[in-house]
């Protein structure tokens, strides 16, 4: 009878062990109890590492629990802008299908689609254009994105931020348009893709020198010879300050 009786209590320790053990996924506070015993800590830290490295189940745990999805790291950078930096689309898909915003900025205070665009994420690119779209965002405020694009020669990145709306003549903080910053860095391609998309190749920089202005200082004989071609002139200013 006693080792009936210790058999029955055996199984009920089991049974209640088991119980305390499951958790309910509709339920925040049961969630974060199974984080806990899972000695997993509730922290954007923790989430934005399993974004990192692509771990979505344990990403939707943590969303089970009430995770507020674009809460940054204690680096500034959230998940999207991890995502977006390593040019993970998947997660990137995860993320906004799940409500997170693409308008965010990494822990250096930039857009996240500057910094995708500087890290060449093709990809990434395309699903944060999309997903700017789907928010509203204004393809105005990518002038910085093509001011990187066109400075780094990337012609890709410059055809999707054409594409998106996003402004070819927008001047940067140092008085550079585009095309500027094409030439200076010698990057002919780049140059002539915003040629054909009809840009003033008359501008003047900030200091009030020209594209050709430009082309020509920097040697860049290949350049200037497209600039002419396309009605391109050098400044007064140009030829009177080269004297000196």
């Amino acid at each position: 009878m006693k080792k009936s009786l210790l058999c029955l209590c055996a199984a009920g320790l089991l049974t209640l062990a088991a119980c305390d053990d499951t958790m309910d996924p509709n339920d925040p506070q049961s969630v974060r109890k199974y984080l806990t015993k899972q000695k997993i800590g509730f922290t954007p830290n923790n989430f934005v590492s399993f974004a990192a490295s692509g771990d979505t189940a344990k990403m939707t745990l943590f969303l089970q629990a009430s995770y507020e999805i674009d809460q940054p790291a204690d680096n500034g950078n959230n998940a999207v802008a991890i995502a977006a930096n390593k040019g993970n689309v998947m997660v990137l898909n995860y993320l906004f299908d799940h409500g997170a915003k693409a308008d965010v900025r990494n822990g250096n205070g930039e857009p996240v689609i500057d910094n995708a665009v500087m890290m060449g994420q093709k990809d990434a690119v395309v699903r944060l254009l999309a997903q700017l779209k789907t928010e509203g965002s204004d393809p105005q405020n990518l002038g910085t994105a093509v001011l990187i694009a066109a400075k780094s020669g990337k012609v890709d990145m410059l055809e999707l931020l054409a594409e998106a709306g996003a402004p070819l003549e927008n001047r940067s903080a140092d008085g550079y348009l585009p095309i500027h910053w094409t030439v200076k860095s010698g990057n002919y391609d780049a140059m002539m893709f915003l040629i054909g998309k009809g840009v003033d190749v008359n501008a003047k920089c900030g200091q009030g020198y020209s594209v050709l202005d430009w082309a020509t200082n920097e040697g860049y004989p290949r350049l200037i010879k497209a600039l002419k071609k396309a009605g391109a002139k050098n400044t007064p200013q140009y030829f009177k300050d080269s004297k000196k």
